[in-house]
């Protein structure tokens, strides 16, 4: 059996790699136009889910990161944004 500090080691992740970025929003427009706004890298975008009442649309947006620090960063941005609600 696996002991709780077994699961204390941090996941290693080698770059340049493709992250996917779930984002959240209420307007699917101003949404998709804030995940292309925060990076200059290509960015594939595409629909994931729009919440029972139809108030928020989610969305995967793939970007090629080439360091933590970097992945970091457009996570931070994203999640600044004013048109993005969420972002996982």
């Amino acid at each position: 059996m696996k002991e709780m500090k077994d699961f204390d080691q941090k996941i290693q992740i080698e770059y340049p790699t493709i992250w996917r970025y779930k984002v959240i929003g209420e307007n699917a427009k101003k949404t998709r136009a804030a995940i292309q706004s925060v990076t200059d890298r290509p960015t594939t975008i595409t629909f994931s889910k729009q919440s029972n009442r139809g108030k928020y649309q989610s969305f995967n947006a793939d970007i090629m990161v080439h360091s933590e620090e970097e992945r970091e960063r457009i996570y931070q941005d994203l999640k600044a944004h004013k048109d993005i609600k969420m972002v996982l």
